[in-house]
């Protein structure tokens, strides 16, 4: 599921991936989250996958791939905030078709990962 990470700048779509992931997360929560945001331009991205992330369901990773696809110019800026290292991996081999800034942050380096995400500072 998703849980949406308050207390960020308007343009900056913050969100934890817990538990498993579902097509319906993707259907109900997070796509029409953030089509509102994108109505008003491009937006950034903090992505948390922590401890409690046990996967994603093969329709959710379906609708992360056709989602992406859609609106892969939308984003200017994604911060994906992770220790699992296939989720690291899975970024850094997908980082050249992004149009925007992405960046990867351990889960310790979260506060970092924020302020880069909402000042682009490094």
């Amino acid at each position: 599921m998703f849980k949406f990470i308050d207390g960020l700048p308007q343009d900056v779509l913050a969100v934890e991936a817990t538990g498993k992931v579902t097509h319906e997360d993707y259907k109900s929560t997070l796509i029409p989250k953030a089509e509102a945001m994108m109505s008003n331009g491009p937006i950034k991205m903090l992505y948390v996958v922590g401890k409690e992330f046990t996967g994603f369901e093969v329709g959710a990773l379906w609708d992360d791939s056709m989602f992406g696809l859609k609106h892969w110019h939308d984003f200017s800026h994604i911060a994906v905030v992770t220790d699992h290292a296939w989720l690291q991996a899975t970024v850094g081999m997908l980082r050249p078709f992004f149009h925007g800034d992405v960046r990867v942050f351990p889960v310790a380096e979260l506060p970092a990962a924020k302020r880069w995400v909402t000042d682009l500072g490094t």
